[in-house]
């Protein structure tokens, strides 16, 4: 049976050669290297997903940052990704479609709402500090108003806005919406609507993607969509 299999293939392929010429054949071969490419792909993602889902089986995962060494180790500007997940208050660093990193993150309260959507890094700055929220100083340096709002907030005379800083900002919207430096709770949402991550996580991101880098926010992460399909 596998030989007239293999028969019947040869008599397709030397069919395809002598009909059309070589420029079918080479549409033929392209489809079969692209096929291969792709089942390829999806085992190379498969064994990244059941990585993922042992480091996510331990207990205490979620105090944690994953990492797929191997992944990360092919890492570039041109392959790589970002997922927020405000559910469980996670971000996925995707490598050609595959998680390569898993780690936590504090997007905004429920006054401050994270928007979800599908986003690009818009722009880069290492050491950004926030025209809307801050903190009002008297001239002496006293903080009057700790939690300051630019837009809602007056400044006394003589008195100064000071803008929280942000370091390795990393803008998604124009209306102020970014990843950077902050504090992470821990599985709690606490920002004014940015995505705050620790400081090596920032750092590692900032420096690896581009203008240009898709970023998804959703209730949960689609790449985690996807794994849970059988």
């Amino acid at each position: 049976m596998a030989a007239s299999r293999k028969f019947t293939m040869s008599l397709m392929v030397a069919w395809v050669f002598f009909s059309g010429g070589c420029a079918v054949m080479e549409d033929y071969q392209k489809n079969q290297a692209k096929s291969r490419d792709e089942r390829a792909a999806a085992a190379f993602r498969g064994q990244a997903r059941v990585e993922h889902d042992l480091y996510r089986s331990v207990a205490g995962w979620k105090k944690n940052t994953y990492r797929n060494k191997a992944l990360l180790d092919q890492a570039t500007a041109d392959n790589v990704s970002i997922e927020v997940g405000l559910d469980d208050q996670r971000g996925l660093l995707l490598v050609n479609g595959a998680i390569a990193m898993d780690f936590p993150l504090s997007s905004g309260k429920k006054s401050h709402p994270t928007p979800t959507g599908s986003y690009t890094i818009r722009g880069k700055e290492k050491d950004y500090h926030s025209n809307l929220y801050g903190r009002i100083l008297d001239p002496a340096g006293t903080v009057l108003v700790a939690d300051a709002d630019s837009r809602k907030d007056p400044v006394p005379e003589g008195a100064s806005f000071s803008g929280a800083s942000m370091p390795y900002w990393m803008r998604l919207t124009d209306t102020g919406v970014g990843l950077h430096v902050g504090y992470v709770p821990g599985g709690r949402a606490a920002s004014h609507g940015c995505i705050r991550l620790r400081r090596e996580t920032a750092a590692y991101l900032f420096h690896l993607v581009k203008v240009g880098t898709p970023v998804v926010i959703a209730s949960k992460a689609p790449a985690l969509e996807t794994a849970s399909r059988p």
